[in-house]
C-alpha cells in the first residue's frame, strides 16, 4: 500500500503524524510526505522520504489574503477565522501541485492532520479515500468552517458544496482532556520531537522536583522585551521553591539568558519528549504539542496563554479537565507563575488527576495496532 502524508510545514503538526508513519513502514508500507520544500530537511531528519511543494512563506499567507492585502487583527473572538483562512489560503496554494502528486504517485491512502486542506481536496478530486489524523484536543470547528469559506472557488470547481469528509478520524487525545462531543477512532498519542542527542544530566537521580519552562520561538516573538523579562525573573525566583529548572527555548531567545543561575540545570534546545516525563511541572504556552506530551507523561500544566491559533482552547481544555492552571501570557508577572507552580507542587490532588488521565491512554490501540487495521481496511 502506499501511503501519502500532508503535512503543514511546522513541528507541530509533522509530529504527531510520525508514530503512526513510522508504523505503517514498519508493515512494509511505502509512505511519502507532501510538504513545503522549506521544509523538507525536517522530513528526513525523521527517516521519512519527502515530496517537496513549492516554497510558501507560511507568515505572509497567514497575514495576507489573496490579493496581497493584510489581514487586519479584529476582536479576540476573530481569532479562529483568521487562522482558518489562512490555514485555507496554504491549502489552496499547494492543491494543484498535491493533484499532480497523487496522479503521479498514486497513493492508495492519504493522511492529512485537521487543517492541511490541499491533502483532503485532492484526495476527494481523484477519488482516494483519506483519514484525518488528529493531533490532540481537536481544534474548534470554525477553523474548518472559515478554511470552507476561504477555499470557495476551489470547491466550486470541484463541484462540492463543503470540504469532503473523511473515510476515517483518528482520536489521539484522552477523553477526559479531549473537546466534548469529538468523535473519532481511538489511537494511543506518542510524543515526539526529533532527532535527540540526550544531555548528561537527564538521567542522573534528581534530589529536587524538576520544572521546564518551554516557550520556543512564539512568545518571545509575540512580546520579545517583557518576556525576557518573566523568563530571567523565573529563573532565579522559581529555584526558591526547592526545584531544578529547564528553560526550553530556541538558540537565539537562549543567547540573552545565559549564564543560568543556580537552581537551573538548561537553557536552550531541549529533546522534550525525553525531559517531559522527568518533569513535576510543565510550564508552557499552550501548544497542542507540550499539551499533549504533558498529558501523556501525567504531568500538572501551567499554561501561559496566548491569544493566537488554538492555544486558549487547549488552555480551556486544561483548566477544565483538572490538569493545571491557566495563566494570560501577555499581561504576567513572574509571582504569579511561581504560586501557580508551587499550588502544583504542594497540593497532591494535581499529580494524581494528571496520573488518572494519563492512564486513559493505556486502553487506546497503540500505532501498530491502527496500522495493521489501515491495512485491511486499504490495503
Amino acid at each position: 500500500m502506499r501511503v501519502l502524508v500532508c503535512s503543514i510545514p511546522l513541528l507541530g503538526h509533522l509530529n504527531p503524524l510520525l508514530p503512526l508513519s513510522w508504523a505503517l513502514r514498519a508493515e512494509g508500507h511505502e509512505v511519502l510526505v507532501a510538504t513545503d520544500e522549506s521544509f523538507a530537511p525536517r522530513v528526513l531528519e525523521r527517516g521519512l522520504p519527502v515530496a517537496s511543494l513549492s516554497p510558501v512563506e507560511l507568515r505572509e499567507v497567514m497575514a495576507r489574503d489573496r490579493a496581497g492585502r493584510p489581514v487586519p487583527h479584529t476582536a479576540e473572538a476573530d481569532r479562529m477565522w483568521r487562522s482558518g483562512r489562512g490555514w485555507g489560503r496554504l491549502g489552496a496554494r499547494h492543491l494543484a501541485e498535491t493533484i499532480a502528486l497523487m496522479r503521479r504517485w498514486g497513493p492508495d491512502l492519504v493522511v492529512t492532520d485537521p487543517v492541511e486542506f490541499a491533502g483532503p481536496l485532492a484526495a476527494a478530486s481523484l477519488g482516494i479515500p483519506w483519514i484525518e489524523h488528529g493531533w490532540g484536543i481537536r481544534p474548534s470547528p470554525e477553523f474548518a468552517l472559515a478554511a470552507e469559506e476561504e477555499l470557495e472557488p476551489e470547491l466550486g470547481a470541484f463541484g462540492l458544496t463543503g470540504l469532503p469528509r473523511p473515510a476515517r478520524v483518528l482520536d489521539t487525545c484522552s477523553p477526559s482532556l479531549q473537546r466534548p462531543g469529538t468523535f473519532g477512532d481511538p489511537m494511543r498519542y506518542i510524543s515526539v520531537t526529533g532527532p535527540a542527542e540526550l544531555p548528561g544530566w537527564l538521567d542522573e537521580p534528581r534530589r529536587r522536583p524538576l520544572v521546564c519552562l518551554t516557550f520556543g520561538s512564539v512568545l518571545p516573538s509575540l512580546a520579545p522585551d517583557r518576556m525576557r523579562t518573566l523568563i530571567t525573573r523565573l529563573m532565579h525566583t522559581l529555584p526558591a521553591l526547592d526545584v531544578e529548572v529547564v528553560v526550553a527555548i530556541d538558540p537565539a531567545g537562549a543567547q540573552g539568558l545565559r549564564p543560568a543561575p543556580p537552581g537551573v540545570l538548561s537553557v536552550g534546545w531541549q529533546p522534550l519528549d525525553h525531559v517531559v516525563p522527568r518533569c513535576a511541572v510543565l510550564v508552557h504556552y499552550g501548544a497542542s504539542g507540550m499539551t499533549m506530551a504533558a498529558m501523556a507523561a501525567g504531568v500538572p500544566q501551567v499554561v501561559l496563554t496566548v491569544p493566537i491559533a488554538d492555544a486558549p482552547d487547549n488552555a480551556q481544555r486544561i483548566e477544565a479537565s483538572g490538569l493545571g492552571i491557566a495563566l494570560p501570557a501577555l499581561d504576567l508577572d513572574a509571582e504569579r507563575v511561581v504560586a501557580a507552580c508551587r499550588a502544583l507542587l504542594t497540593e497532591p490532588s494535581w499529580r494524581v488527576r494528571a496520573a488518572e488521565v494519563a492512564a486513559e491512554q493505556d486502553y487506546r490501540p497503540a500505532p501498530a495496532e491502527v496500522a495493521a487495521g489501515l491495512t485491511a481496511a486499504f490495503g
